[in-house]
């Protein structure tokens, strides 16, 4: 099959998909097919950087703003260099690096590595939450702040860990497990965890770790912005820079962009991309352009714009763009225009009620004479209208007629990518006046060109063997990872291989989430009942040494004659077992009051054999039972409770 037949096959699915899911918009759904409440934004892109989109078969440019989620892929250059923002993380990656997101909701970060070098910073994390990196070798899980980095070997061969901050769990095969410490380095060659080599961290790096501590120190200077925004919305530190943050006596907190073009207005300077599952999503060309047009609404206030968060104390929920769309005739140009203060956002794809009701009310900021009550009549009237599929009727926007608001192009131009300021279609007041809204369901569909901006002509050609190389997983990758694979020539559905015995225990209802307690996160030696599965066991690890593989205890299996009841029996009897098991400390929602750099880890003492270099904390007796760290909870591709 050609190359140009499996561009139009992903593009029919996701037309088909798109209408399917429109119709699917009533309650009786439930809140299982809402999109993810949180993305990751592109912040940094330095050097040769590709993307590729999920559901494309392509590379394209990877612009800074870029929202990033489920199915995504990035590919840097040499000497090229890259961050991914989160809400109270950051990722980064060096040259010669392959990435892909596999599962970006609620509670979970899923990312692989499947070449080159990955450093991931956690600032704060909520309780039930947790970030993973898959490689060729392991699975790595943070369920607590601190910072990591990873090397790939080439060809995959090993991966190598190093803990400048906090602690970490890493995952093989045969339910092996580690934990890991801030202040060593691993070297695992396989997946069983067993053949690995640990050194001191010492000295200050490479130049890639002086780039990721940098960064790193430019989050924590936002004191200012942190007033006045959750420090989960993403973006929100570039606030500071980039403008002025003002008191107003109706709207409350109010940030003014500094430095822009005369004539400016929001959602003017960039384009339109296809991003599934919210469709057309707003790609900011400003620096600082990314909180603003995801988050809160804008208002013209005293002859300029300003930008109002929702607020302060309720997590933001991420939206592909906050407007409103009007259409002048059939075929015509489609135009938008930024939705007001108080003003609902009706999303151009499938929605639940829940979700619907929650990114309104964590976006828009009550202010003066506009209370809670008022704001949810508000959303319940026009719901009924949204879930029809019907445009919003008998409303007066407040941005409409505001200098500059509203901007059209062409439907053509709207549908693949183009630069808007570049494709500008001039409207008088009169064709403003006359535009009339348009139901999400009529809205422009998406072509192959409306994933991404093309790369430039003269770039490398980027890696696709790369990304078919096997990676080990604890969690499930989303459904959509496995759809977008499928459309690639010559690639399997999936190259994620999840390690079965964790996934199966995770997912088992017997088997709840055990309660958490606040404290060190140095490992605790607890004794534990006999059981039918014996985890394999763990020997005294050798600083700087490689040890010799270790046998791997036989994994217990039910017998297949046992009944349907005999194996609920014997499934509850193992989930009783494990909930005497060790369990990591509780993930805390503030900063860890004593993280610091890494930058200023001391200097491990020297010894004069290596032999003698393993600290107490990380003594594992050969004939002592392992502590293990219960499984993390599993989770949905679309998790939007609230």
């Amino acid at each position: 099959m050609s190359r140009g037949l499996h561009v139009l096959l992903a593009a029919l699915l996701l037309v088909c998909t798109t209408g399917l899911a429109w119709a699917q918009s009533d309650d009786g759904q439930g809140d299982a097919g809402d999109p993810p409440t949180r993305v990751a934004r592109l912040s940094y892109a330095s050097g040769d950087l590709g993307l590729m989109p999920a559901g494309s078969t392509s590379w394209s440019a990877a612009d800074v703003n870029r929202p990033l989620t489920n199915g995504d892929k990035l590919s840097s250059g040499p000497d090229a260099r890259a961050e991914l923002e989160l809400d109270g993380a950051s990722l980064r990656i060096n040259g010669q690096s392959d990435i892909g997101v596999l599962n970006l909701n609620d509670q979970i970060g899923q990312f692989e590595l499947t070449q080159g070098t990955l450093n991931l910073t956690v600032r704060i994390l909520a309780q039930g939450s947790s970030y993973e990196v898959d490689t060729p070798t392991l699975a790595l899980v943070m369920d607590q702040p601190g910072t990591v980095r990873l090397d790939v070997g080439p060809n995959g061969a090993y991966t190598t860990v190093t803990v400048f901050n906090g602690n970490a769990v890493v995952f093989g095969e045969n339910q092996a497990q580690r934990d890991i410490y801030s202040g060593r380095s691993y070297q695992f060659a396989d997946s069983t965890l067993n053949n690995v080599a640990i050194t001191d961290v010492a000295g200050g790096g490479d130049a890639f770790d002086a780039w990721c501590a940098n960064r790193d120190a430019q989050y924590g200077s936002n004191i200012t912005s942190a007033q006045y925004v959750s420090d989960e919305m993403v973006g929100a530190q570039d606030l500071n820079q980039y403008g002025t943050w003002q008191n107003d006596e109706d709207y409350g907190a109010v940030w003014y962009p500094g430095n822009v073009a005369a004539g400016w207005a929001p959602y003017a300077f960039g384009y339109w991309a296809w991003i599934s599952p919210w469709g057309w999503t707003w790609v900011d060309n400003l620096p600082w352009g990314f909180a603003p047009y995801h988050y809160g609404r804008w208002a013209y206030l005293h002859g300029r714009w300003g930008w109002m968060p929702g607020p302060r104390h309720v997590r933001p929920i991420y939206a592909p763009a906050l407007v409103a769309f009007a259409g002048v005739g059939r075929g015509g140009p489609v135009g938008w225009f930024p939705l007001g203060p108080h003003e609902v956002y009706n999303p151009w794809y499938r929605a639940s009620r829940n979700y619907y009701t929650n990114i309104n009310t964590s976006n828009i900021a009550l202010g003066r004479g506009y209370n809670q009550g008022a704001l949810i009549n508000n959303i319940r009237s026009q719901y009924a209208l949204y879930q029809a599929g019907r445009p919003v009727t008998g409303v007066t926007y407040a941005n409409r007629d505001a200098p500059h608001a509203f901007t059209a192009v062409s439907a053509q131009a709207f549908a693949s990518a183009q630069n808007v300021q570049h494709n500008r279609v001039a409207m008088n007041p009169q064709q403003i006046a006359t535009a009339s809204a348009i139901a999400p369901a009529a809205l422009q569909r998406p072509t192959p060109a409306s994933f991404a901006q093309a790369r430039l002509v003269d770039a490398r050609p980027l890696p696709a063997a790369g990304f078919n190389r096997q990676v080990v997983a604890v969690g499930k990758p989303s459904p959509s990872v496995n759809a977008g694979a499928s459309f690639r020539a010559g690639q399997s559905t999936s190259n994620v291989v999840v390690l079965g015995a964790r996934s199966s225990l995770a997912n088992h209802p017997d088997v709840a989430e055990q309660p958490r307690v606040a404290g060190p996160a140095a490992p605790v030696q607890t004794q534990v009942n006999p059981r039918p599965a014996v985890l394999p066991q763990v020997p005294h690890f050798e600083a700087a040494q490689q040890i010799q593989q270790v046998q791997q205890a036989p994994h217990f299996q039910s017998q297949s004659y046992q009944q349907p009841q005999q194996q609920i029996e014997q499934q509850r009897f193992e989930a009783a077992e494990r909930s005497h098991e060790y369990v990591p400390p509780q993930r805390q929602m503030a900063p860890d009051p004593s993280y610091q750099p890494y930058r200023n880890v001391p200097t491990p003492q020297q010894y004069a054999r290596p032999e003698f270099a393993r600290p107490e904390s990380e003594a594992h007796p050969q004939n002592a039972p392992r502590p293990h760290v219960s499984a993390p909870p599993a989770h949905s591709s679309n998790p939007n409770q609230h």
